[in-house]
């Protein structure tokens, strides 16, 4: 017996979830609300799902969704999503999603790039005001991780991430 994925327990930034993608014309996937419910529930999880079929957006719109539950602000919130993706190919495209839903939804928040090709400048930015979400290679995770401060990027942080399927 399939469970009941509706409603959410958090109705606004849900009901604002599914107005932005009827704004686009779209309609979600059962599967994108099944895993924005269990984010805002607290659980944790894997998507695995075809390349192009909207894994992106199953996974970034639960903190989004959280944080307008919260009340969200006028400023963007410091460093919330740590987002690893497993090729530097595939940042680009996660970065244009996050930051076209982000628009779409009118929130203030900033999405950073940290790969092997992010300039000194670029990464001295950031070190001087987080991205509410970053994106990031695991080989660049490891130099952030063993670079002098790092542990407070990553206090109030959620993680995503994304596989190659």
């Amino acid at each position: 017996m399939k469970r009941d994925i509706f409603p959410s327990p958090l109705v606004e930034g849900r009901r604002r979830l599914e107005a932005w993608f009827a704004d686009n014309g779209w309609r979600a996937f059962d599967f994108q609300r099944e895993v924005w419910d269990a984010y805002l529930a607290g659980e944790s999880g894997l998507v695995h799902s075809a390349t192009g079929s909207g894994k992106t957006l199953a996974a970034w719109l639960g903190p989004l969704a959280e944080w307008m539950e919260e009340g969200g602000g006028r400023a963007a919130p410091a460093l919330r999503v740590l987002w690893i993706t497993p090729m530097r190919a595939l940042a680009g495209d996660t970065v244009g999603s996050m930051e076209k839903a982000v628009k779409g939804l009118g929130l203030p928040w900033m999405i950073g790039l940290r790969t092997g090709d992010t300039s000194s400048a670029e990464r001295a930015k950031q070190a001087r005001k987080l991205p509410s979400a970053l994106v990031t290679t695991p080989e660049s995770l490891s130099l952030i991780l063993r670079s002098c401060g790092w542990s407070s990027w990553t206090n109030g942080t959620s993680s995503s991430g994304t596989s190659a399927a």
